[in-house]
């Protein structure tokens, strides 16, 4: 599903307000990541959640908007990006797609509820690690 043009405007003008507390406020996150093609850097404001669905701690990332978007485009063509979260940096490797049923059961019961609820169909998960 493709973000409509109303959240992409409203993004455009909230995103760099959001920003300056993201990294800051969990689970609002700032990713890191690099354009596929222009090698540019790149810095978005996500909600993001940390699961342990066996030893290793995995982030969450729901995509409401669908794999399409250029932040998840660029994070699963890199592997590897990095993230901010309550003041802390952190590395997520091996980032892969997975269906959100799936990483709806990792999850505590509060973010699993609002994910279920908000109809999210995908979420990209890779393993955390301090930076």
């Amino acid at each position: 599903m493709a973000a409509p043009d109303l959240v992409v405007k409203a993004g455009k003008i909230v995103n760099p307000w959001m920003l300056r507390v993201a990294g800051r406020v969990p689970p609002w996150v700032v990713l890191h990541h690099v354009g596929r093609r222009s090698g540019t850097g790149y810095r978005t404001p996500l909600v993001a959640f940390a699961a342990r669905p066996e030893q290793e701690i995995v982030a969450v990332l729901p995509l409401p908007w669908g794999s399409g978007t250029d932040w998840a485009r660029n994070t699963m063509s890199a592997g590897t990006v990095r993230l901010t979260r309550g003041g802390k940096e952190f590395v997520v490797k091996d980032v892969r797609l997975v269906p959100a049923y799936e990483a709806v059961g990792w999850l505590a019961s509060v973010p699993s509820m609002l994910l279920s609820a908000v109809g999210i169909e995908d979420c990209l998960v890779g393993t955390l690690h301090p930076a």
